[in-house]
């Protein structure tokens, strides 16, 4: 093997795989033919696993040198004919393929998705914010009702199954009662389920008033939120860099990146030092930049978790194997330092992230 299955994996990350005519014809469709599910900008590639332990979602390109085929029932990464390793193929759900829908006639994938052994639940349809790597916000914004997460939530438990759930989706509007919408959300599923699944939660820094971010609102809602047996949080910084965090992420930076810290400062000192993370978009800023993020998550105890941008238009490239490959061996040398891990800790959930697995 020319290289570390981590390397293959950057390379099948930008590059992309090609799926063979005897593999494609081997896999499960949705009703257009297609072998994927494209929910979220992230995850809508092919989820493949190299050699039972590196996990990738890597994008359909029927102009990569990377394929996969078949040889004697089993799946083999190539690159050009040469042979690199096993791989097996986690296709989404029947009820993502098969577009199921709830009693109402709601997509059951419009409300929970399922990658690898994880859940996730979206309480919002749409965005409120317009952050310009994402195309979450291109959707009609909508606040869904509780029975019908739950629905669907209980449809995915009983026909898929999953370890943990994770309670993400589009940012709410700055109003109250949207701010209390999603604690609500938060509540019900923690509580009636959080005894049975490790649930995170991914949202901005605030406190139960949304014009109170004091230290003391602050910690008062984290605590709640772990009274609710909520197990973790990921309050993703995203960028480090002021005049990209205005360029990209306007309604982010608009909280301010010192309130980032202060919040997820907090956040680890009630949560624990692995229950907290937070996501650094990899290819939007200067290496040196990611990695002051990198530092700065890493003083606190949180993970920073390293997520290469994927283009959404022409403007941008996604960054190139050898610039992730840069930016993960430097903050892994980061992480030792202050003696945390590079997140998540779920091996399937790193499927779309720069790690070395």
């Amino acid at each position: 093997m020319l290289k570390e299955l981590w390397e293959y994996k950057l390379d099948l990350l930008f590059y992309g795989i090609r799926i063979s005519d005897k593999c494609y014809a081997s896999l499960k469709k949705n009703n257009k033919g297609k072998v994927t599910n494209e929910d979220y900008i992230t995850t809508k590639g092919l989820f493949i696993v190299l050699n039972n332990s590196v996990h990738v979602n890597s994008m359909i390109n029927t102009n990569s040198q990377y394929s996969i085929d078949i040889e004697e029932s089993n799946y083999i990464l190539k690159y050009n004919e040469k042979k690199i390793c096993s791989v097996n193929i986690i296709q989404p759900p029947d009820f993502a393929l098969n577009s199921i829908t709830l009693s109402n006639g709601k997509f059951i994938t419009h409300l929970v998705n399922i990658h690898g052994d994880r859940i996730r639940i979206q309480p919002i349809k749409g965005c409120a914010n317009r952050c310009r790597f994402c195309d979450l916000n291109k959707l009609k914004y909508q606040l869904t009702p509780l029975k019908d997460l739950e629905e669907a939530f209980v449809y995915a438990k009983e026909n898929v199954g999953f370890s943990h759930v994770l309670i993400s989706g589009g940012s709410p509007l700055n109003t109250q009662d949207d701010f209390d919408y999603l604690s609500n959300v938060y509540k019900y599923f923690g509580e009636k389920y959080g005894t049975y699944y490790p649930i995170d939660v991914m949202f901005t820094p605030r406190g139960y008033n949304i014009n109170d971010i004091s230290d003391e609102s602050y910690e008062k809602y984290l605590k709640q939120l772990k009274e609710w047996n909520i197990s973790g949080l990921s309050i993703n910084l995203e960028l480090y860099n002021d005049e990209k965090r205005k360029k990209y992420i306007p309604q982010k930076d608009n909280i301010g990146k010192e309130n980032y810290f202060r919040f997820i400062k907090l956040a680890v000192s009630i949560f624990g030092k692995y229950n907290v993370r937070s996501c650094i978009i990899i290819g939007l800023e200067e290496i040196e930049d990611s990695l002051k993020a990198v530092e700065e998550l890493s003083k606190l105890g949180c993970m920073p978790v390293l997520s290469p941008y994927i283009p959404i238009d022409k403007e941008i490239p996604m960054p190139k194997p050898e610039f992730m490959k840069e930016i993960l061996i430097r903050s892994k040398e980061i992480t030792d330092k202050y003696e945390i891990e590079l997140g998540p800790l779920c091996d399937s959930c790193k499927h779309n992230t720069i790690n070395f697995k």
